[in-house]
């Protein structure tokens, strides 16, 4: 089983699988936390130093389609690494397909050709390995928030994200999940609920029942 914890930049996928992976019931051993692999990006440098999300972020335009590919290959390959028999999993390749390239392309930063390219290499990994989802999490809050936290986590290579960029992955996200046939368990995540013990009590117990209502389909 593969669900996927969906949400803009610094929503807070991080810190909620992170929980998750604190509250859980893992007492068989059955589930995997996969993150999103940030930090594989990070170290991912080229001759003069700079990593490749620091390249995405200065100059989209040149760097998006390099970005893109990089994304979901890098996905798969520590899917592929870590699979159980539940798998909870920071974000996913339609995330990067239906928000992230697609914002590329019809921003102008990424070309046609270079999407048509993206999209066929995308839909052969999909059909070829097994990253289809059994459900999503999608965790919901306004741009600006977003912004705060991106600016309070402070990660160099984040530094200065426009807040109409944010809008436009917000909207992405919107519309993809929203007609995704897929269930979807969407979760206002604009209270910080690690300050609320019943709180976090909630939303975990929202996501065990989530998983049993996946499992008994």
């Amino acid at each position: 089983m593969i669900i996927y914890i969906e949400g803009n930049i610094g929503s807070g996928k991080s810190t909620f699988l992170k929980t998750l992976s604190s509250c859980l019931d893992n007492s068989k051993n059955n589930i995997s936390f996969i993150t999103e692999p940030v930090d594989e990006w990070i170290v991912q440098i080229d001759e003069h130093g700079k990593n490749i999300l620091n390249h995405f972020y200065e100059d989209q335009t040149r760097w998006a389609f390099t970005f893109q590919m990089n994304s979901f290959i890098s996905r798969i390959r520590r899917m592929e690494q870590q699979k159980n028999e539940i798998n909870i999993i920071e974000r996913s390749v339609f995330t990067d397909r239906y928000c992230f390239a697609k914002n590329c392309y019809e921003s102008g930063k990424m070309n046609k050709m270079e999407y048509d390219i993206y999209c066929k290499w995308n839909d052969w990994l999909i059909e070829t390995f097994n990253v289809k989802p059994c459900g999503y999490i999608y965790l919901r809050t306004s741009p600006e928030v977003c912004s705060d936290r991106i600016n309070a986590r402070s990660r160099n290579e984040e530094g200065g994200i426009p807040i109409d960029y944010l809008e436009k992955l917000h909207n992405s996200h919107d519309d993809w999940l929203n007609n995704a046939t897929t269930p979807v368990l969407e979760i206002d995540i604009t209270k910080n609920y690690l300050e609320d013990s019943r709180e976090k009590e909630t939303l975990v117990s929202r996501v065990e029942s989530f998983i049993l209502s996946l499992t008994d389909n």
